[in-house]
């Protein structure tokens, strides 16, 4: 492959300074065979995007142009597999690839990167949806073993560290094979996306509240017959793993939670008020700014 990898590099997980980089592949790889001695897992790394604005932030990313995953065991997951299985078979299915272990791993916690670089890009708002499309043949990749937060077009990678006393352990397996091609990965990714979509507002119109016998309690009918992800989804948070990200999010990160039926929010949004909210709670400050007057009088059908 002829095509320059590339991507940008920042200093550190809270220096969002980008420093864009244009190399070969097998440059890229080389450099991974040599991972950094410190006392510290933060440090440079790398976030797979070219970018407008030079600044680590999803709505400068022009083009994503890699998909990495980041494998991690997850509590009553599957094993992770060795570094040297994962890239045994990549190499069968001819792809180039880059596998290397991070600063946290240890035999009995495994934590492996892969990346897997995009032959002319992907645009950045269908990297969710392609995220997933190469594990269909790989399947030494379980979904569940993900760190879901990678599939942001902005996320960082750390690049290989290791402490002192574990740089004997670091493993790096790379690959000159063929890229995937970004051109069917957004074929297949539109596609999917569509349907997600369709599926989203078949499920929108289903949460439209109808009214209600005025014996009946509001509240209760309404926490009995909608879950709190279901009015998150039909509010248009978007699911990252066991977490939701908001839609008004400029990070990306997942920062509300569910519990017991109930959903607290980490995001400076609507939600981030530092209280749990059942779905009444939810519907009410998503819908009617948090005026719970107007939302149960919405419920009844009166307005």
């Amino acid at each position: 492959m002829t095509q320059p990898f590339q991507f940008g590099i920042v200093q550190a997980i809270k220096r969002p300074a980008i420093k864009p980089v244009s190399t070969t592949w097998e440059r890229f790889c080389k450099a991974l065979e040599s991972p950094k001695t410190r006392d510290t897992k933060d440090g440079p790394g790398a976030v797979f995007a070219t970018f407008g604005k030079l600044w680590r932030n999803r709505e400068n990313v022009r083009t994503v142009t890699a998909i990495a995953y980041d494998l991690e065991a997850q509590p009553g997951g599957p094993a992770i597999p060795a570094p040297a299985a994962i890239a045994e078979d990549l190499r069968g299915l001819g792809l180039a690839f880059a596998v290397w272990t991070t600063y946290s791993d240890r035999p009995e916690a495994r934590r492996i990167r892969v990346v897997l670089p995009i032959e002319e890009g992907l645009a950045p708002d269908l990297l969710r949806a392609a995220y997933l499309l190469p594990l269909r043949y790989l399947p030494i990749i379980d979904p569940a073993m993900l760190d879901a937060t990678c599939a942001e077009p902005a996320r960082m990678m750390i690049l290989p560290a290791v402490p002192a006393e574990r740089a004997a352990a670091y493993e790096c397996f790379h690959s000159a094979g063929d890229w995937l091609v970004g051109a069917s990965l957004e074929s297949v990714a539109t596609v999917a996306l569509q349907a997600e979509k369709d599926a989203a507002a078949a499920k929108q119109r289903r949460f439209q509240p109808g009214p209600l016998s005025g014996r009946e309690s509001v509240i209760e009918s309404f926490n009995r017959d909608h879950p709190v992800e279901e009015i998150l989804e039909a509010s248009g948070y978007k699911r990252r793993g066991k977490k939701w990200v908001s839609p008004n999010s400029h990070s990306g990160q997942a920062g509300v939670i569910v519990k017991d039926g109930r959903a607290y929010s980490h995001h400076s949004d609507a939600l981030g008020d530092h209280f749990w909210h059942d779905p009444f709670d939810l519907y009410a400050k998503l819908h009617h700014g948090g005026d719970k007057r107007n939302a149960a009088a919405a419920l009844r059908g009166r307005i």
